[in-house]
């Protein structure tokens, strides 16, 4: 008799309609929590889009500013000014004054490296201020 009974199954039809239907809505519940992430994710990188926008905009307007700016320097009063502070030059009747103090060491350094021996020589390889200050002594303070 074994042989004419079978088992279909331990569950009723009702118990998995319910079963189905709650793993269905674990599978949705899982999916919303994925897509929550995402738009997560989507509205911070939008966000920080626009703050890079706004900061790109500043920067633009500052540009802007600095290129008008830099126009503004080519007026004859602006050209003026800066030839006065980089170039120490004077305008007219005006006279230039101008302070130099000496140095007692730089001195005798000038008297004893003097030779009148090739002007070469006398510059060292790796002492780039030295070599300045050797070129300052012999060639533009001697005239």
């Amino acid at each position: 008799m074994d042989d004419n009974i079978k088992i279909v199954s331990r569950f009723s039809r009702k118990a998995k309609i319910n079963i189905s239907i709650t793993i269905f809505l674990i599978f949705i519940v899982i999916i919303i929590l994925t897509s929550i992430n995402q738009i997560k994710s989507i509205v911070e990188k939008r966000e920080k889009i626009i703050e890079l926008e706004e900061k790109l905009n500043w920067e633009r307007n500052e540009n802007i500013n600095r290129l008008a700016l830099e126009k503004s320097l080519y007026g004859e009063e602006a050209i003026e000014l800066e030839a006065r502070k980089q170039f120490n030059m004077t305008a007219g009747d005006e006279t230039n004054f101008s302070v130099v103090i000496k140095d007692d060491e730089s001195e005798q350094n000038f008297k004893n490296d003097s030779n009148p021996a090739s002007g070469n020589d006398i510059y060292l390889n790796s002492a780039l201020w030295e070599n300045i200050k050797i070129f300052y002594n012999n060639e533009i303070r001697s005239n």
